[in-house]
């Protein structure tokens, strides 16, 4: 069983693979209800890094090369084959930098790439190391950005859970940044709000 990621509606016959990144604290039901609304050529793969979901049992990854290194050996066989990306918010930056290490390798490009609820890759996530505040100011931080159920954020038990993988999905967001110059040979769209923290021209880069 590969624990990185979720297939919630095998579809063997499909000749596109569509594959699904969560945003920060998100797991494969973030995405688990769309095999129902898309053709049944397309096969939903869904993201499941460690700290959640079968994965829960590997210690969470708080550093986006780690993450990488550790995602991409798994997921190559989607990769080699026709593929669509879309990642939201933090998803979109981690399913970038896997199109940039699939390119690296000689794999495949993504043949489209959606990008949702994010920032140009060079643009940094926080101004201040929110992963670094002490629990009740952090959970006040994931309550503002309403990203997180508010009965998970009440129940203590859960949060104790949850705070690990939470803490690192939020360093990997906030210290990453990237100021190279790798071209992605796919077709891109990206999405986003009109109350969004995010304004025109920093989507546009």
């Amino acid at each position: 069983m590969n624990k990185w990621y979720v297939t919630p509606s095998p579809r063997p016959k499909a000749t596109v693979k569509l594959i699904c990144f969560p945003y920060a604290g998100g797991s494969a039901g973030s995405f688990s209800s769309w095999p129902k609304l898309l053709p049944d050529h397309v096969e939903v793969h869904i993201i499941q890094l460690p700290g959640r979901g079968a994965h829960f049992d590997k210690a969470p990854i708080d550093n986006m090369d780690e993450l990488i290194d550790g995602l991409v050996p798994n997921i190559s066989h989607l990769l080699s084959n026709d593929y669509v990306i879309f990642g939201h918010s933090l998803g979109s930056r981690i399913g970038f930098e896997v199109a940039r290490k699939a390119l690296a390798l000689g794999l495949r490009a993504p043949q489209h790439f959606f990008a949702s609820g994010s920032a140009g890759p060079q643009r940094q996530c926080f101004k201040d190391r929110v992963y670094e505040y002490a629990d009740p100011e952090f959970m006040l931080e994931l309550e503002k950005m309403n990203g997180t159920p508010k009965e998970i954020l009440e129940h203590r038990e859960l949060m104790e859970l949850y705070l690990p993988m939470l803490r690192a999905d939020f360093k990997v967001a906030g210290q990453y940044s990237y100021q190279g110059k790798t071209t992605i040979p796919s077709a891109v769209t990206v999405f986003y709000g009109k109350k969004d923290a995010v304004s025109t021209k920093e989507i546009e880069m």
